[in-house]
């Protein structure tokens, strides 16, 4: 087969342009980029209750620093008082910098 041939589309290009976006792809993709993520921030806005989970999954890893990251976020995000243990630890958190009185 010959350069420039079907597999193509009859057109010449470097190698260093295969795999990448036109720019009406690129700027589709942008688009799409900002509107998921004013979706993602409408969503959180209107469930704070997951920015606090979130907040106290990590401050749970940095304390207990587990070496199986995995098995722990299983064990956080499965176990049946998760809503308490949040709500207290995100009360707690709020009292040691003086949120609360």
């Amino acid at each position: 087969m010959s350069e420039g041939s079907d597999l193509d589309g009859g057109h010449d290009e470097d190698e260093s342009s295969v795999g990448m976006l036109t720019k009406q792809q690129q700027e589709e993709l942008d688009f799409t980029k900002i509107k998921v993520n004013m979706q993602n921030e409408k969503y959180l806005l209107a469930h704070p209750e997951i920015r606090e989970m979130i907040s106290v999954f990590v401050h749970q890893v940095l304390e207990y620093k587990p070496d199986n990251i995995l098995c722990f976020a299983g064990d956080f995000f499965t176990r049946e008082d998760l809503l308490d243990f949040v709500k207290k630890k995100s009360q707690d958190a709020r009292e040691a910098a003086g949120l609360v009185a």
